[in-house]
């Protein structure tokens, strides 16, 4: 049969006054129908706003999805001249001006760091063998928002109402495990006991990452850019002080003062150490406060004040740190990632290693 005599079925047209919905149709001239779809669409549009709008957050949201970042690689060396080695064969000595950064983990500085008198060189090997591990820290911090994120938007309770208490009881304001599933309760509860508030609102303040330039300026100005005896003993690069029986006495401790140098079992630990006190002692809740609006490290210094017993000419030192040694530039630098699951291995045990460092804070 030739081309020209077939005859094709004729598809029955709808009049444009009519709407299909699945296998439902409406004729436009039915206005309170169409009224009422209206106002149904509009609501749920205006549910789903107020309810991503309560826990908006000025870095990222629920839609962001994690990195996979590449599996840590652990370096371990005794001298300044084999790190230096270690940090050239893996692209850390002459980085570029933005971008991945390696993740190479130096557990401890050299023994013979302190003896390095180039000054220059001192700063250079400080600041490259830190600025992986800071951004190791702050990436696990990013993965705990992430998720908490996530589950406030699956809680359908006022920002005011939700209070992460174990309390089940019909007189609750919100009944918040009811929309979660047992392990992201579990997850809540942790995160509560870690940060140490039940409030949603502070939680989320306070499950938030230190910009790297900061966590840097502090490590160089607590350690001496890593020369102090605290940091060659106990790895303890921000000079925190612990009550407990784990730490480092002060040589110079006046007497009757029962305070230790706290010490850590790697320079991570250090680093995470101090950016869960950050995010969760009251003497930082200013810092938090500014976090709110920005993570420029020079505002946010100003939240350092109780840190130091010499309150405002310590963040002075802290900003000229910064300046001077143009640390900013490296709030640039994320961590390098790859295509696939993130590996099992060492890192397993660095975040077996992470519990247990914050089970000893």
């Amino acid at each position: 049969m030739s081309q020209e005599n077939t005859q094709y079925p004729q598809e029955t047209k709808r009049p444009l006054s009519v709407l299909r919905f699945g296998a439902e149709q409406f004729d436009m001239g039915d206005s309170l129908t169409i009224l009422v779809l209206l106002f149904m669409v509009i609501g749920a549009l205006f549910l789903r706003l107020d309810k991503v709008d309560r826990f908006v957050d000025k870095q990222v949201t629920t839609a962001v999805l994690p990195k996979i970042i590449a599996e840590p690689v652990i370096v371990k060396e005794d001298y300044t001249a084999r790190l230096m080695e270690q940090l050239k064969t893996a692209g850390l000595w002459d980085v570029p001006d933005y971008g991945e950064i390696p993740v190479m983990i130096v557990n401890s500085y050299p023994i013979d760091f302190h003896m390095l008198e180039d000054i220059g060189l001192r700063k250079r090997i400080f600041l490259h063998t830190l600025l992986p591990t800071a951004l190791l820290a702050r990436h696990e911090v990013t993965l705990e928002r992430l998720r908490l994120q996530s589950i406030l938007a699956k809680i359908n309770c006022s920002s005011g109402q939700l209070n992460f208490t174990s309390s089940t009881h019909e007189t609750q304001q919100c009944l918040w495990q009811s929309y979660l599933l047992a392990d992201e309760v579990g997850f809540v509860k942790g995160l509560s006991k870690t940060y140490r508030t039940t409030d949603a609102n502070e939680l989320l303040a306070r499950v938030d990452p230190l910009p790297v330039s900061l966590i840097l300026a502090q490590g160089a100005l607590e350690s001496s850019w890593g020369r102090s005896r605290f940091a060659r003993e106990g790895n303890s690069i921000f000079g925190m002080w612990t009550w407990k029986k784990k730490g480092i006495v002060p040589l110079q401790r006046e007497e009757g003062k029962t305070h230790k140098v706290k010490a850590y079992d790697s320079i991570l630990d250090s680093v995470r150490a101090y950016q869960l006190t950050l995010n969760r002692l009251d003497q930082y809740e200013h810092l938090r406060s500014l976090r709110l609006e920005t993570d420029d490290s020079l505002v946010l210094a100003e939240g350092l004040t109780l840190y130091s017993q010499r309150g405002n000419q310590y963040v002075n030192d802290i900003k000229n740190v910064i300046l001077s040694n143009n640390l900013q530039a490296y709030d640039s630098y994320t961590l390098k990632g790859f295509e696939g699951e993130p590996a099992g291995g060492e890192y397993s045990q660095i975040n077996r290693t992470r519990q247990a460092a914050k089970a000893s804070l």
